[in-house]
């Protein structure tokens, strides 16, 4: 396969191949898993990249090309651990230069992600290598499908249960191996129960991960033997498409929220040109369903809500938001951790000129987004109501690698609105008045109020700044000099806020109403009311995802029903 965009794609990749280790050689970004540091590495030789640079090379194809691919595909497997006494058995580590043994946390997703490429090098390339280098890529794959079972991951992990379930579906079908094939077919099938019990994805509308779910479920629908595979396949491809179309923003451009998962609150360059390329007459990659298609270019007024997770595994149900008009898009969760990945209240505006403003809300621990605070929420079309509670038992920067169970030292705590996106470029006019923060988006209005502030912290100090960036919206909980937080010890510590997005008026008005250790907030705006119900003190993360309560408008409700 021969076409402008491999080509360019392998010109981009060869000013960072080096032809004497035969691996790509990339910044160190990566903060998760590995132990390396970018002062001590600021360059790496990445061992997923090297491989998908061997599997350009050869969908590109030539003799110098098949010769490259093959001098890095040996390089690449020399790398898996492929003893099954190991912990780490059938995976790879992120860069050559660190061993499995040296990483902070091994990533078993590698097992998923190399086992793809290699396994589609078996299936479309063989012919184009020597019989000893198709041996090792045979054993690599094996070991890789073994890995997968071994681990056998649960429905829930969206895009890693898809890929799973194609590495060895497929890798059961190349190798010849009917228990790889067996196993492959019945994930996919209990991930399509799991995924159309909740009615979509659970790992909900992810600008980076669900292309990626697309990418893999097409693998299976063009190129398994199994009809009944082939079948499941595409329709979870529908569901897919059907979450994107109605989720994009014509106006802005933007993949509308909320998001379970995103690594930016804009589009990155390969996110644009999935969808580029899904929406073309002609692609040879995957496309959008015609009878989708009339969704990414709408500007008709939508609203709506629906269900993102399987409450009789959870325990509780967590709704997705999403409102729209030819102007806005605003979304959000009714819960959730404010990890850096999740935008638990997003928005998207057409500002004007080709001008597009994100909101972004954040709660940061010294500038960076802070897992242990619990985001509850419930919108009323333009409006959000939402509070933040402590959880006792999550993590700082990432609620698994970095657990801090409620006590850590810090400067500075903060809630922000992060105006962002083309706001640098604009002159944003901010006026505060007291807890009321408002900030006019080209045409459209943004306005804030902490309307609850209770925490053993002291008052909220509300503050704007405009930086080289855009603009904060910022309500201060704590700074200074650096001190110690133990949210175990404290008595109250909740913070409600109402936010409209293109809404003229005032704020509508929160009725506050405590209950013992509980209290609820609520908008009475007939139809349009709305209230959510938290509790005073800091608790554990999975009690405050089951015991928080919204209240949603009545014209969601019925949508529910």
């Amino acid at each position: 396969m021969r076409s402008a965009e491999l080509a360019a794609r392998i010109k981009e990749t060869e000013t960072n191949y080096d032809a004497q280790a035969k691996l790509v050689r990339t910044p160190l970004t990566a903060t998760y898993h590995t132990a390396l540091k970018p002062d001590a590495h600021p360059f790496v030789y990445a061992l997923y990249p090297s491989t998908c640079y061997a599997y350009d090379l050869l969908q590109y194809g030539g003799e110098d090309y098949t010769r490259k691919a093959a001098a890095i595909l040996e390089v690449v497997m020399s790398c898996q651990d492929q003893d099954s006494t190991r912990a780490t058995y059938g995976i790879w580590p992120y860069f050559y230069e660190e061993t499995l043994d040296e990483m902070d946390r091994p990533d078993w997703n590698m097992a998923d992600f190399h086992g793809k490429k290699l396994l589609m090098i078996l299936k479309n390339n063989a012919q184009l290598l020597p019989q000893p280098l198709l041996s090792k890529l045979r054993d690599a794959v094996y070991h890789a499908c073994r890995a997968i079972m071994i681990r056998d991951v649960g429905p829930h992990y969206t895009n890693i249960a898809i890929m799973g379930a194609v590495v060895t579906l497929l890798g059961g079908e190349v190798l010849g191996k009917e228990e790889f094939r067996s196993y492959g077919e019945q994930r996919l099938r209990r991930f399509h129960a799991y995924t159309t019990g909740i009615g979509t994805f659970s790992e909900y509308n992810s600008p980076c991960y669900t292309p990626i779910a697309i990418e893999e479920l097409q693998v299976i629908y063009s190129q398994s033997s199994s009809a009944e595979a082939v079948e499941i396949a595409g329709q979870l491809l529908d569901i897919a498409w059907f979450m994107i179309g109605r989720h994009y923003h014509a106006a802005t451009g933007a993949w509308g929220g909320p998001h379970s998962r995103t690594y930016r609150t804009a589009l990155r360059p390969i996110e644009r040109e999935f969808l580029a390329n899904g929406l073309a007459i002609e692609s040879s990659g995957p496309r959008c369903p015609e009878k989708y298609r009339s969704l990414f270019d709408s500007s008709e007024e939508r609203y709506y809500t629906e269900p993102t997770v399987l409450a009789v595994e959870t325990g509780y149900q967590n709704y997705a938001t999403t409102y729209q008009n030819e102007a806005l898009t605003l979304g959000s969760f009714s819960s959730g951790s404010m990890w850096n990945q999740r935008r638990n209240l997003i928005g998207y505006v057409n500002a004007g000129d080709g001008k597009v403003v994100s909101v972004q809300l954040q709660f940061l621990k010294d500038g960076k987004d802070f897992c242990s605070a619990i985001f509850t929420g419930v919108q009323s079309r333009k409006q959000v109501l939402f509070s933040f509670n402590l959880a006792t038992d999550n993590g700082a920067w990432h609620q698994d690698l970095d657990i801090i169970n409620g006590r850590f030292r810090a400067e500075d705590l903060r809630i922000r609105l992060l105006i962002g996106g083309d706001a640098a470029a604009l002159d944003i006019p901010v006026v505060q008045d007291g807890a009321r923060l408002a900030a006019q988006l080209g045409a459209t209005a943004l306005q804030v109020e902490a309307v609850l502030d209770n925490s053993g912290y002291g008052p909220l100090s509300a503050q704007a700044e405009r930086t080289a960036d855009g603009v904060n919206l910022d309500y201060v909980i704590a700074s200074g000099e650096e001190r110690e937080f133990d949210f175990h010890a404290l008595d109250k510590a909740v913070w409600i806020f109402i936010l409209s997005l293109g809404e003229e008026q005032a704020l509508p008005a929160v009725t506050l109403k405590p209950d013992g250790m509980w209290l609820t907030a609520s908008v009475r705006k007939g139809d349009d009311s709305m209230a959510i119900t938290v509790p005073v003190v800091p608790r554990k993360t999975k009690e405050l995802y089951r015991d928080n309560r919204i209240q949603m408008p009545e014209a969601l409700k019925q949508q529910l029903s």
